[in-house]
């Protein structure tokens, strides 16, 4: 069963599977909630360089447009590159409190392979199905409840409130990086999902392009070549080797640091020896770990292959990399999210690591913005063929957003 237009039919349906709605509960407008983020999914905002999409433009229009229509924020769009912008809004605070960031992402992958409506926002079994719905449009549109439901409740806020949703999480963050230039807070949550747990620290991740030389022949005379696959074949067994070795290293929140290949290319026809491979890997590093240190691990094993074979020609660049992110569990946004998410659910989680990437990185390492993650949504659904959000989830994640901001900027 899925839902129509009529409000009364979708609040029946909810409690009848087990989510139930109250409109306004713990100060949340869930019917705010829910018909944001049904708008949120059904609008496309494909990553245009990843998905081939139309990008963040009419998303941010409606960002833009549902904050503008609630009093007391200053909005304004933030231009970042070929029409796509930011969506900055402020809630200003009476002076002389701790300013707070809350923070999420616009842009979704594509919608290739899936196997429902990406755009139709169809709810079903309290789930609400659509690509974004999990990463990270269910964050979005519990954050901007919690933002309207503080000034609703006249929460009275010492500390400012900016709430910043960006373009380009899901390629090179792109909007986050032109966010830190201009804005700055004493702490920050991003809204990745976390399955409901406060994570402090993820992994980092470095590109690694391989390029392989040979001598191309003709495939009856192979010893007259120099078979650039047949080499690229030595640099992957070494990279099986490579990760047992790695797996000495273990992070007490995210394990162990990780490699594997990306994309092979290499060869032009049946008959001619290869003369060229290219090795696309990804390294995902701990805390810790730099650039230098994979790249070393990288150049090591070219080194190696190149005592024992004579003809082994290799080169070896990084194109892109990103850091990683861990936050001390003793800063105050992060006890002040646990405190918020206890007060809501009646449970002290503890801290958690995630295994991949986000922008709060960046918020970290280039604006010196103490930074945690919470969010509804797993991880394993975002991106999938059948995305989807717990509305329960959403309900109870602006809850603890509006609780962050209450605690953390009174």
């Amino acid at each position: 069963m899925l839902f129509g237009d009529h409000w009364n039919a979708r609040v029946h349906y909810l409690e009848t599977e087990g989510v139930t709605m109250t409109g306004s509960a713990d100060g949340i407008d869930e019917t705010y909630v829910v018909e944001l983020l049904k708008e949120l999914v059904a609008t496309n905002s494909v990553n245009p360089t990843i998905g081939r999409g139309p990008g963040e433009a009419a998303i941010a229009r409606l960002v833009h447009d549902r904050l503008s229509s609630i009093d007391g924020l200053e909005v304004r769009m933030q231009p970042v590159a070929d029409g796509r912008s930011n969506v900055v809004a402020i809630l200003k605070g009476s002076g002389g409190g701790r300013s707070l960031m809350l923070n999420g992402h616009m842009d979704t992958v594509g919608v290739d392979g899936m196997i429902i409506d990406p755009f139709t926002s169809a709810i079903q079994d309290g789930l609400l199905h659509g690509r974004g719905a999990c990463d990270m449009k269910g964050a979005l549109a519990a954050m901007m409840g919690a933002v309207k439901s503080v000034i609703d409740s006249r929460i009275r806020l010492r500390g400012d409130v900016i709430f910043s949703a960006v373009v380009d999480e899901e390629y090179k963050s792109l909007g986050i990086t032109k966010l830190v230039q201009e804005y700055k807070a004493d702490a920050a949550v991003v809204g990745e999902p976390t399955d409901m747990k406060v994570a402090t620290t993820h992994k980092g991740f470095v590109w690694i392009e391989i390029e392989v030389k040979g001598k191309a022949a003709h495939g009856s005379v192979p010893e007259k070549g120099v078979d650039a696959i047949a080499h690229a074949a030595k640099i992957m067994l070494a990279i099986e080797k490579l990760q047992q070795q790695l797996s000495s290293k273990v992070h007490p929140l995210l394990g162990t640091p990780k490699i594997h290949a990306s994309t092979v290319q290499g060869g032009t026809d049946w008959s001619i020896i290869p003369e060229r491979c290219v090795l696309r890997l990804e390294r995902r590093t701990l805390p810790g770990e730099t650039v230098a240190d994979a790249m070393t691990e990288i150049e090591a094993i070219l080194q190696s292959i190149k005592r024992e074979t004579p003809d082994f020609n290799a080169t070896v660049h990084s194109p892109y990399d990103m850091a990683p992110l861990e936050t001390d569990a003793s800063e105050k946004i992060v006890q002040t999210t646990q405190a918020a998410l206890a007060e809501s659910t009646g449970t002290l989680a503890p801290v958690i690591g995630v295994p991949y990437w986000t922008d709060g990185a960046l918020l970290s390492s280039m604006g010196s913005i103490p930074t945690c993650l919470f969010g509804p949504g797993d991880i394993g659904v975002a991106h999938s063929a059948d995305e989807y959000v717990s509305l329960k989830n959403v309900f109870t994640s602006a809850r603890v957003y509006r609780g962050i901001i209450r605690m953390y900027c009174s």
